[in-house]
């Protein structure tokens, strides 16, 4: 998981020039390079960070105070549309929203913590989402 907490602070251009580079080269070097795209004020570098072919995915974290995940369908569908895998936190109830907004659950990755949801509402997602 690639990700630069400061490109927060610093405009597309100096992304370009300062970060993007890096992160295109750390890209080549791994298996299964994604960005950890950390809050609304990276949304600036979404593009740029989308046009490097060799990032396979995107993980979006709204950030504190911002709205839930499930609140970012354009997102969700810039990332799909580049040919980029997407990673989110959630649970199944999120999972079920975003692939509803979307249309079909291809290419998205549930990361989840959930501890207290019954072990047979996550297999019926699984089965409904072709994990068998």
């Amino acid at each position: 998981m690639l990700q630069c907490d400061f490109c927060y602070m610093i405009s597309p251009e100096m992304f370009d020039e300062f970060v993007k580079p890096e992160i295109a080269a750390s890209c080549k070097k791994l298996a299964h390079p994604f960005y950890h795209l950390d809050g609304q004020g990276q949304l600036a570098h979404l593009d740029s960070l989308l046009s490097i072919p060799e990032l396979r995915g995107v993980q979006w974290i709204p950030g504190e105070g911002s709205p839930d995940i499930k609140q970012w369908p354009e997102i969700f569908r810039k990332i799909r549309s580049a040919g980029k895998l997407i990673q989110f936190f959630g649970d199944v109830d999120d999972l079920d929203v975003i692939v509803d907004q979307l249309g079909s659950p291809e290419g998205i990755l549930l990361v989840s913590w959930e501890t207290q949801t019954p072990e047979k509402v996550i297999f019926d997602a699984l089965k409904r989402y072709g994990a068998e």
